[in-house]
């Protein structure tokens, strides 16, 4: 790859983590919003509610990192392969943040069919998971691009 190249696939795998982390955290406030007004069981609630918060945790994290990384690509001018991992990394640490949802999202569709008027908690969680994964799916495939 180009050094040209080299700084091109970086930038755009940045900007994908960025918009993943940013799809993250306007996620996580949209679910706490959301799930505060459905019929939903309390412990489920309250794992939301952690899980939300963890979620937006992480987002600032990879917020701040995407950031400290941009600044020291800055002064280098080229991405050795120190700033590719921690790329990967940061990618790997949305998909940590993310993977809980998908237990959350089985634990509420046992829910909903106890009790039907719990669905629409699951079908919340089950969109913002969807919207999430795809933003994450962008990111790792751009990262994959730098890495080539």
């Amino acid at each position: 790859m180009t050094s040209g190249g080299g700084r091109a696939a970086i930038r755009a795998a940045m900007a994908a983590a960025r918009d993943c982390a940013d799809t993250m955290e306007a996620q996580a406030d949209n679910l706490l919003g959301v799930i505060t007004g459905v019929p939903m069981d309390a412990a489920l609630r309250a794992t939301a509610v952690e899980l939300c918060a963890t979620l937006k945790d992480r987002a600032g994290r990879v917020t701040f990192e995407l950031a400290l990384l941009k600044s020291e690509l800055g002064k280098s001018g080229e991405p050795d392969a120190a700033a590719v991992r921690r790329l990967v990394g940061l990618d790997a640490t949305m998909m940590e943040a993310l993977a809980p949802l998908a237990e959350l999202a089985d634990e509420l569709e046992r829910a909903a069919e106890r009790d039907p008027e719990q669905e629409r908690a699951f079908v919340v969680v089950i969109e913002a998971a969807g919207v999430m994964l795809q933003h994450l799916d962008r990111a790792r495939t751009a990262a994959a691009g730098v890495t080539a």
